[in-house]
């Protein structure tokens, strides 16, 4: 079992540890390639500032497999471009470390548990106190274990920080840039839109009167096509009463032609007379709807066809009401002549019915007879008053026919009065509309001028506070660095000379998970914007300048990688390049001190540093504490 087990640890280290990738990268400065990272490393070539080379994977402590030309060996991280591939390498190491250590737990459990279930009664007190010592190592393991998953989680953190922070300087850069192009872009437009509206309003102006003239044109057009209906639709009525008069003329003239005709001639009539009617029945109603959407026509635009349309209506009410009263006339006439049919069968009954009464029914006949002679007598009479009334109601029809026409013609003389009233006022509101528009448009120039006038005045005020406040300013601010250099040369001069003696830390204490020593100075001020701290881890160490000024972002990507270059007093210069996590906060820049530079920053004091960032450069010559790493490098030697 123990055999198994032990295989299968083997088995995943290796598949874990030895997965191998191919990242592309450079030298940062000239070096040794050696074959492993034992205390003896074997040389295996010499590389330039530059050169490329393949990084294969990460072994820990900084430290890199590298591909150079044909050799493959271990070197810095320090020797190395670091970009975001090589990152992602770390970060899988200590993932993979972290499973290793759980692993390990895992495993010292099982053998834990093995002792106890095979080990003698006699061996209990012995494993009690292995399974204490086990428990505590183990205990001590994982909090070293919990220190380094929240190192990383801090260190990930901080690299996404200063990536978000990078890109939202740089997405405020671009939204500054945008924000003046488009107020550029807005004044070159408000411009354009000025004489585009005074060109749009002087093109409303001219569409407007045109639209004004059509207009009246329309109307007036309207007002002549409705008179031309009105006139045409009396025309058909006219007509359709004179149809009427001489279809009615003949029909009495057939009816006093042939009396012995009187069925044929009523069958005839009733035909006629339902034809005449479903006619007249059709045209009243045609003329009722040309009447009624000339009146819909008509509502929407004048009142005064409005008029019109209800004199029509009376006019079609009082020929619905003679045709009528005509009806009525032949209906009465026709019950008399029905009344006479039935008189003469009734007689003619009698006589076929009984010969033998001769005598009686001559007596009978001769009565009859002078009773058909009164009634005849009375029927002629009835048809001469009917004659008389039917000339009394043509005569009451042309009357009134030359009443309407009278009218219409009033009517028409009415609208053309109108119409010409109508244009004489719309003639005046036009007038009136361009005098508004003609003061409008002055008022507004007025207007814009005493604004364009204050605006004006406002500016050349505002200005010439803003050059007296700014010159205040200035003075008052001179004053104050004056005052402010004198105090601080008093503070550098009176603390200058402790400062040298002592080391301060923040950080001192050895790191018993990676069993390294870890030390970290307290900040030093080199000038007002600038300060420095120390940093050591292991055999490593740093150093940590803080520009407060916006150069960008401290960044690692070898596309655009911050440095640092320290001209000394005796002309040396020593560079140092950005190896920690992008930092956008000011300028907060971290190196790493080979031993080679460690040397030279001791043999000479500082003359200007030049710092360089994602976006910008800045040189530093006024420096207060030019002796920073002669006294304070041995701090963390």
């Amino acid at each position: 079992m123990k055999n198994l087990c032990l295989l299968i640890y083997i088995v995943l280290s290796h598949s874990i540890f030895s997965q191998e990738a191919s990242i592309a990268t450079k030298f940062t400065e000239n070096g040794t390639l050696y074959d492993s990272l034992n205390e003896s490393p074997k040389p295996l070539a010499q590389f330039k500032k530059n050169e490329n080379c393949i990084v294969i994977s990460y072994l820990g402590k900084d430290n890199y497999k590298v591909k150079y030309k044909e050799w493959i060996g271990v070197i810095n991280s320090e020797f190395l471009v670091i970009n975001e591939e090589m990152m992602d390498l770390y970060y899988d190491f200590q993932d993979k470390a972290r499973k290793k250590l759980i692993e390990e737990r895992e495993n010292r459990k099982k053998k834990l548990q093995e002792i106890i279930r095979n080990s003698p009664e006699e061996k209990a007190k012995r494993q009690r106190d292995s399974i204490a010592k086990a428990e505590a190592a183990e205990k001590q393991r994982l909090e070293a274990q919990e220190l380094l998953r929240k190192q990383a989680e801090e260190k990930a953190k901080r690299q996404r920080d200063s990536v978000a922070k990078a890109e939202a300087a740089e997405k405020q850069r671009l939204e500054a840039q945008e924000l003046l192009r488009k107020q550029a872009e807005e004044k070159a437009k408000r411009q354009r839109d000025s004489i585009a509206k005074a060109e749009a309003l002087e093109k409303q102006r001219l569409e407007a009167q045109e639209l004004l003239r059509k207009q009246a044109e329309e109307k007036a057009k309207r007002q002549r096509d409705s008179i031309a209906k009105a006139e045409a639709l009396e025309k058909q009525r006219l007509e359709a009463q004179e149809l009427m008069r001489k279809q009615a003329e003949e029909k009495a003239k057939r009816q006093r032609d042939s009396v012995a005709k009187a069925e044929a001639l009523e069958k005839q009539r009733l035909e006629a007379q339902e034809l005449m009617r479903k006619q007249a029945e059709e045209k009243a109603k045609r003329q009722r709807d040309s009447v009624a959407k000339a009146e819909a026509a008509e509502k929407q635009r004048l009142e005064a066809q409005e008029l019109m349309r209800k004199q029509a209506e009376e006019k079609a009410k009082r020929q619905r009401d003679s045709i009528a009263k005509a009806e009525a006339a032949e209906k009465q006439r026709l019950a008399v002549q029905e009344f006479e049919r039935k008189k003469a069968a009734l007689r003619a009954l009698r006589i076929e019915d009984s010969i033998a009464k001769v005598e009686a029914a001559e007596k009978l006949r001769l009565e009859a007879q002078e009773l058909q002679l009164k009634q005849a007598e009375e029927k002629a009479q009835r048809q001469r008053d009917s004659i008389a009334k039917a000339e009394a109601l043509e005569k009451q029809r042309l009357e009134a026919q030359e009443l309407m026409r009278k009218q219409a013609a009033l009517r028409a003389l009415r609208i053309e009065d109108s119409i010409a009233k109508v244009e004489a006022a719309e003639k005046l509101r036009l007038e009136a509309q361009e005098l508004q528009l003609k003061q409008a448009e002055e008022k507004a120039q007025r207007q814009r001028d005493s604004v364009a006038k204050a605006e004006a005045a406002e500016n050349q005020r505002l200005a010439t506070e803003a050059l007296l406040l700014k010159q205040a300013e200035q003075k008052a601010q001179r004053l104050l660095d004056s005052i402010a250099k004198i105090k601080e040369t008093q503070k550098i001069n009176s603390e200058k000379s402790n400062i040298s003696k002592i080391c301060r830390y923040l950080i001192n204490e050895y790191d018993a998970f990676y069993k390294e020593q870890l030390i970290r100075t307290e900040l030093y001020k080199l000038n007002n914007n600038l300060t420095a701290e120390l940093y050591k881890q292991g055999n490593k160490t740093y150093v940590f300048l803080n520009l407060s000024e916006n150069l960008g972002c401290a960044s690692y990507l070898s596309r655009n990688r911050s440095s640092v270059r320290i001209q000394l007093e005796n002309n040396q210069v020593v560079t140092l390049y950005h190896s920690w996590n992008i930092d956008c906060d000011d300028f907060n820049f971290k190196g790493r001190l080979s031993v080679s530079q460690i040397q030279k920053l001791k043999q000479s004091a500082i003359k200007s540093i030049y710092f360089r960032g994602t976006k910008d450069t800045k040189t530093v010559a006024d420096i207060n504490y030019r002796t920073f790493f002669i006294e304070k490098l041995r701090c963390v030697e």
